[in-house]
């Protein structure tokens, strides 16, 4: 797992380790289905995060259904079928705020697509 903090980004720790998380799992660098994550002791110790910083973003990912956590257990990556948190409409919204920020940042729409093209190759096609 190759999770780096940000110290000078305006981005809220707990943030910035969300979504690299969320990133690790989607790009199966930590596996899913069952698998386990390290636990909150072991990643804090490993990002020199506070504890509560690595516990709120795994209580952030376990509220969009990414994630398991159970009681004196390690936090497991749920199957796809189990995340219920996102809809697609929820989704939709935040593509909409990310069209919205380009277009107000004059990014023009051949390299918008362009970054969602680059962005769903990594996700979505067999290398």
């Amino acid at each position: 797992m190759n999770v780096k903090i940000d110290p000078m980004s305006k981005i809220p720790f707990y943030q910035q380790l969300t979504q690299q998380l969320l990133f690790e799992i989607a790009t199966g660098k930590i596996c899913g289905n069952g698998d386990s994550l390290p636990s909150i002791r072991d990643l804090a110790a490993k990002t020199n995060l506070n504890l509560h910083t690595v516990h709120k973003s795994y209580k952030e990912l376990q509220k969009k259904g990414i994630i398991a956590i159970k009681p004196n257990s390690k936090a497991t990556v749920n199957k796809p079928t189990e995340a219920k948190g996102v809809s697609l409409q929820q989704i939709s919204i935040k593509v909409e705020q990310i069209m919205c920020e380009a277009y107000v940042l004059g990014i023009s729409e051949y390299q918008l697509q362009q970054l969602f093209h680059e962005n769903i190759r990594k996700f979505y096609i067999e290398p």
